[in-house]
C-alpha cells in the first residue's frame, strides 16, 4: 500500500505532521494538526514511515498560503499562521525542558521577529549541474530556486544574476548581506556580473574583489564580518537577544563578566559598555582575529580576548557572572565542571538547541536555580528557536 489517509495528531519537534497508521508512526511534512490528507508513503522503516501529501481532504483554519512555493525546503512551518508558529516553538521548548531537564514553568515568553520575510543576512546556495538552489532534506537532491523568501532582497538580486552566469564549475555560493555584501564562491566562475552588487568576493578562500571584511551595525556598535566568522542570521532579533542577556545580568555595572565561546566578540563588546571588565574565550583563531578588529573598531579597552580551548583556558580565571553561547552540541562535561569551579553569581546560557540546553541545565541544577527562559524567533517559518536562560547561584552554594 503506497497511499494512505492520514489525520494529523500534532507536529513533531521538526515541524512535521505526526500521526499513526498501519501500526506505525508516520511523519508528513507540511501537514498541520487536525488536517486530513491522502498521503504517499515515500519511506517505510521498521518503526516509522515518512509520507508526502497528495491531496488535502480536511484543511485547518490555521493554514495560510505560503510565499514560498518550494517543497521540502528548510521552512517546515511556512504553511502555518505565524502566531501559531510562535506557539509551537514555545510549547516545544517547554515540553523538552520538562521531559529532559525536569523543569516546569520556566519558559516565560517568545519574542517574535520584526521581519518574518527577508530577515536572513546569510544564505548558503548549493550548485549542481549549473543549477542553483538548496539540497532537499540534507540529501544531494537539489531544489532549484528563483528566489528565497526569507533571504534579503539584495541576496535575491544576486541569485537572479547568478542564474544568468555559467555555474558549471561552481559547487556552492554563500551570500552575506549586512548592507555591505560579501559573496563566497567555491569553484570557478566569471565574477564581473557580481562586482557592481557587492563589497567583496572570495573565490576558493582567496579575496578576488573588494574588502577583506564587511561591517554590520548592531545598536551602538559596529562589527566586522569575515568570510569564516559566525554572526546571528537575523540582525534585528540578535539585538533583542543581546539586550535580554544584559537584562539577565542585572546590568550590574562594576562586576566582571566571563564570555565563553565568544566568537567574534559581539556579546563581549556589547556588554563592555555596562561592566567594568569582560574576558572572552574562543578557540577559532579567525574569529578571535576578527574580535580584536571589532574591539579596535569600537574603541573599547575593557575587553580581553583569549584564543584557546575553554576547558584549558578557564582554570585561572574568576568572574562574578558568566555568559555561555556554545555550539549546537552544547557544553562539555569539562566545561560544566569548570563553570561550577568558578561558581559565578549568575550564569546566562544562550542556546540554539533546546535538547542540549535541557541536558546541560539538568547537570547545573545542583548548584544553580533556573529562574527564567526567554525564546527568540531568530528563524521564522523554520522549527529552530533561540533560547536565553538565566541561572542564579543557590544561596547554600555561595563562594567561600
Amino acid at each position: 500500500m503506497n497511499e494512505v489517509l492520514v489525520k494529523c495528531e500534532k507536529l513533531d519537534h521538526f515541524g512535521r505532521g505526526l500521526s499513526h497508521v498501519l501500526g506505525k508512526i508516520i511523519f508528513v511534512p507540511n501537514l498541520l494538526p487536525n488536517e486530513e490528507a491522502l498521503v504517499k508513503i515515500v519511506l517505510n522503516k521498521k518503526k516509522y514511515m515518512v509520507g508526502e501529501i497528495i491531496k488535502l481532504v480536511k484543511i485547518s483554519d490555521d493554514r495560510i498560503r505560503p510565499k514560498c512555493s518550494y517543497e521540502s525546503c528548510g521552512c517546515a512551518l511556512k504553511s502555518l499562521n505565524y502566531s501559531k508558529t510562535l506557539e509551537f516553538k514555545k510549547n516545544k521548548v517547554t515540553e523538552i525542558l520538562k521531559r529532559y531537564g525536569n523543569l516546569e514553568n520556566v519558559v516565560k515568553e517568545i519574542i517574535p521577529s520584526d521581519n518574518i520575510y527577508g530577515y536572513r543576512n546569510k544564505i548558503t546556495l548549493k550548485i549542481k549541474g549549473g543549477k542553483i538552489g538548496y539540497f532537499k532534506n540534507g540529501i544531494n537532491e537539489l531544489i532549484e530556486i528563483n528566489r528565497c523568501e526569507i533571504a534579503s532582497e539584495k541576496s535575491n538580486e544576486i541569485i537572479r544574476v547568478l542564474k544568468r552566469c555559467d555555474l558549471s564549475k561552481v559547487r556552492e555560493v554563500i551570500i552575506k548581506d549586512f548592507g555591505e555584501v560579501m559573496v563566497i564562491i567555491k569553484g570557478d566562475m566569471d565574477i564581473n556580473a557580481l562586482k557592481p552588487l557587492v563589497t567583496s568576493i572570495y573565490m576558493n578562500g582567496k579575496l578576488v574583489c573588494g574588502n577583506e571584511n564587511i561591517i554590520v551595525e548592531l545598536g551602538d556598535f559596529k562589527f566586522y564580518v569575515s568570510k569564516d566568522s559566525f554572526f546571528q542570521v537575523n540582525t534585528k532579533v540578535a539585538l533583542k537577544l543581546y539586550n535580554r542577556v544584559l537584562k539577565y545580568l542585572d546590568n550590574s555595572g562594576g562586576k566582571s563578566i566571563l564570555d565563553l565561546y565568544s566568537g567574534t566578540g559581539t556579546i563581549s563588546l556589547f556588554l563592555s559598555k555596562y561592566f567594568k571588565e569582560v574576558t572572552a574565550i574562543e578557540i577559532n583563531e579567525e574569529a578571535v582575529k576578527c574580535a580584536f578588529l571589532n574591539k579596535e573598531l569600537n574603541n573599547i579597552s575593557n575587553v580581553r580576548f583569549i584564543c584557546g580551548d575553554v576547558s584549558k583556558e578557564i582554570h585561572n580565571l574568576k568572574a562574578d557572572n558568566i555568559v555561555v553561547d556554545p555550539p549546537r552540541s552544547g557544553l562539555s562535561i569539562d566545561g560544566i565542571n569548570d563553570i561550577l569551579k568558578i561558581n559565578p553569581e549568575r550564569l546566562v546560557y544562550v542556546s540554539c538547541d533546546p535538547m542540549t540546553l535541557a541536558r546541560d541545565l539538568k547537570k547545573l541544577e545542583e548548584n544553580y536555580e533556573v529562574k527564567e527562559v526567554t525564546l527568540f524567533d531568530m528563524f521564522p517559518w523554520t522549527y529552530h528557536v533561540e533560547s536565553v536562560c538565566l541561572l542564579i547561584r543557590k544561596k547554600d552554594n555561595k563562594k567561600e
